[in-house]
């Protein structure tokens, strides 16, 4: 994607704030001087598309894709910034991030539960009744996790140099951290505060658990 150097300015090329004429882009401009090594600036305005402010990103997704690039216009039709895929793909990163550390603590926990504790012991803790018919390592959930490893028993088979209290509490945090970002609740610990703790949680785990 060709960085886009704005729109069009001056009388010639855009008439008022409203009007759009075109854009310029990094792009059109070597394209324009690679036809003609003395093209004037004229020649590198191409078309630019223009979305509402009140446009849902999902919906403009398609023409961002085939475009580049998009300018946004306010609620009262005024240009008043762009998108760009690059945008996008900030914006998912810093969505996504704190998913992924939840994905990668979750499959951490469990292949360190199935790897050095008994499933059938497990089992009796986490499903003492029989009514969630847990069968595999596969079926524990996060909550799970912390009710073993709450065990004494089952901790002490680790064999790790940590406080156990300290370290289920950790988890119990984490474990709230998931529930707020599995029902997409707004909240801070849900957030970017939350990430230090998931990647701390990460590395003391992967330090111990090899």
């Amino acid at each position: 994607m060709a960085l886009v150097g704005g729109l069009v300015s001056g009388g010639r090329w855009r008439n008022g704030t409203r009007n759009l004429q075109g854009a310029v882009t990094w792009e059109s401009i070597a394209l324009a001087r690679y036809a003609d090594v003395t093209a004037p600036f004229s020649q590198a305005i191409v078309k630019a598309h223009d979305v509402s402010y009140a446009d849902h990103l999902l919906d403009v997704l398609p023409r961002l894709e085939q475009f580049g690039f998009l300018l946004v216009r306010d609620q009262t039709k005024q240009f008043a910034g762009i998108i760009t895929i690059a945008d996008v793909a900030a914006e998912y990163g810093a969505t996504a991030r704190p998913f992924l550390l939840i994905g990668a603590l979750d499959q951490l926990l469990r292949r360190v539960i199935s790897e050095e504790l008994d499933l059938a012991e497990v089992v009796a803790l986490c499903d003492p009744d029989g009514r969630r018919r847990l069968a595999s390592f596969e079926q524990l959930s996060f909550g799970d996790y912390q009710q073993v490893l709450s065990n004494q028993k089952q901790w002490d088979r680790l064999g790790w140099p940590l406080d156990r209290k300290s370290f289920v509490d950790r988890l119990n945090e984490l474990r709230e951290v998931r529930n707020e970002l599995m029902h997409f609740n707004d909240k801070d610990k849900a957030g970017d505060a939350a990430i230090p703790m998931l990647r701390n949680m990460i590395e003391l785990l992967g330090q111990y658990a090899g």
